[in-house]
């Protein structure tokens, strides 16, 4: 992924909750870059969304505990004014074969499921404002290098113009000096372009001031943490709660599906008041209502929840298997450009040697292509050793969501 590919995704994502953002004016003391990250987190509404998602699921437990409310069953049959019978019974619904319990395991299951949603959420999003800081970081150095590289070839060109007369070695190299402007001016305005959008796609999501996050963006990392090369078995990470989840959910359904097995009993006292030529009297019972299971034990439904349970319970295993092999990808892959970017030529020494070039070529000592292709090579080496860095920390930040230690991270 390049870097303008990891600039049109961060705006694709900061557009998606733009209009609830603006809003929503954020009220925080912004001093340095942690900070201007937790604030910015604030605004997500991928997050605002997932926390009313899990809102919203918690509330399933105290759903799946409650009671069935008595019904009252009353009738009354009369044969003029001097015959009448009325009967009334209240029935208590009692269900058989661990329904209620079922049901709670069930509703434990989307809770944990919502919880696991929302922390693989919150991650995310957390890493994807966190790679567009550092992606502004960035663009303000190319900026520079390629404000640097229009100055210096507008001196050239204009040098070259100053001249009374030019001999034909001369008129080419003016030639190829115009063309080297054009290029690095629709290079520059290109990365302007590229600031720009960023930054009005942060501030109008997030309603902090341009100014704030220019002043707080992360500075250039000089540090990499050292990782474990194995995951710990014990901790889960989000993808894999959330599969854990689902077979939590998978066998509740399952054992609700045995439990319709089994039929509700109605239990309750039964009233029955007779009169008969003037002669009333009253009697009192017990009622039983219960549906045979002659014709189902509810066998369809018990075969599909156990073959979705199993298809849970290996999806579970599924995830487990891609999580220890992504990790094991990312980890090879963050250390190798981690010590790329280390060995790479550090800008300070880039600087100074492009320097030499140039007063070379004023002097006469070296010919124009050499200038020409050492700016494009030091803003192809800054280029590709942003795209490096971005790829070692979206690498950095995709473990530890693996390693469920993302939360409080700043990268």
């Amino acid at each position: 992924m390049n870097s303008f590919s990891y600039l049109a995704l961060v705006i694709c994502f900061l557009g998606a909750h733009m209009s609830f953002a603006e809003s929503k004016n954020p009220e925080c003391s912004i001093t340095n870059y942690s900070e201007l990250v937790k604030c910015i987190e604030k605004t997500a509404l991928p997050v605002q969304i997932a926390d009313q998602n899990l809102k919203a699921s918690r509330h399933l437990e105290d759903a799946s505990r409650q009671w069935i409310n008595p019904e009252i069953d009353a009738e009354t049959v009369s044969k003029g004014s001097e015959k009448s019978e009325t009967t009334a019974t209240l029935f208590f619904n009692f269900r058989l074969g661990g329904k209620r319990s079922s049901g709670i395991k069930e509703a434990l299951g989307e809770i944990a499921k919502s919880e696991a949603e929302r922390d693989q959420i919150v991650q995310q999003t957390r890493l994807d404002l966190m790679l567009a800081l550092y992606r502004l970081t960035q663009l303000k150095s190319e900026t520079s290098i390629e404000q640097e590289s229009v100055e210096t070839f507008s001196k050239i060109v204009g040098q070259f113009e100053k001249r009374p007369a030019l001999n034909p070695e001369q008129n080419v190299s003016l030639a190829v000096f115009k063309m080297a402007l054009g290029d690095h001016s629709l290079r520059l305005a290109s990365l302007k372009n590229q600031e720009e959008k960023l930054y009005q796609s942060l501030t109008a999501a997030t309603g902090i001031r341009r100014d704030l996050i220019q002043k707080n963006l992360p500075l250039k990392k000089q540090s990499w943490p050292d990782l474990s090369k194995a995951k710990d078995d014990q901790i889960l990470s989000p993808k894999e709660r959330k599969a854990l989840a689902e077979l939590k959910i998978a066998e509740g359904l399952k054992e609700k599906a045995d439990a319709g097995a089994w039929p509700d009993l109605k239990v309750g006292p039964t009233v029955r008041s007779t009169k008969d030529n003037g002669v009333s009297d009253s009697f009192v019972g017990f009622s039983l209502s219960m549906p045979l299971p002659v014709f189902t034990l509810n066998g369809g439904s018990r075969s599909f929840a156990e073959q979705k349970k199993l298809a849970a319970a290996m999806s579970l295993e599924h995830t487990k298997r891609l999580e220890l092999s992504l990790r094991s990808e990312l980890v090879s892959q963050y250390y190798q450009t981690v010590s790329a970017l280390k060995n790479t030529i550090s800008l300070k020494v880039i600087d100074e040697k492009h320097e030499q070039i140039e007063k070379q070529f004023f002097r006469g000592l070296v010919p124009s292509s050499l200038v020409i292709e050492a700016h494009r090579q030091l803003l192809d080496l800054e280029e590709r050793r942003n795209l490096s860095e971005l790829e070692a920390l979206e690498a950095l930040g995709q473990i530890l969501i693996i390693d469920n230690k993302f939360q409080e991270v700043i990268l």
